[in-house]
């Protein structure tokens, strides 16, 4: 992803916690990792040496995962898809292929 691509998609993100249709467990998700990445209580402590880092990194690679995804479906009110739309006949708003 170059630098164009991670500017939209962080304008994005804001739009999407900001958007009031998106449940709120969603939009809190990162933020919940993050608070149990801080916390000192966990569900393995953090002074067993790799198994109490390897729980906390995958609690938060799997929100930062669970937030891209979310991210990249979400479709802001107003913003149509790059796929062109079916018109009322059933046939999409693409041009007719020439026939030879």
């Amino acid at each position: 992803m170059n630098v164009a691509g991670l500017r939209a998609m962080g304008t994005r993100f804001f739009r999407y916690v900001r958007d009031p249709r998106v449940p709120l467990w969603r939009r809190l998700s990162g933020l919940l990792a993050v608070v149990y990445f801080i916390a000192p209580v966990d569900a393995l402590p953090d002074f067993i040496p790799i198994l109490g880092w390897l729980d906390d990194v995958g609690v938060l690679s799997a929100a930062a995962l669970f937030m891209v995804r979310e991210v990249q479906r979400y479709q802001p009110e107003g913003e149509t898809s790059a796929w062109p739309q079916p018109v009322e006949d059933g046939r999409t708003g693409a041009p007719p292929l020439r026939e030879r």
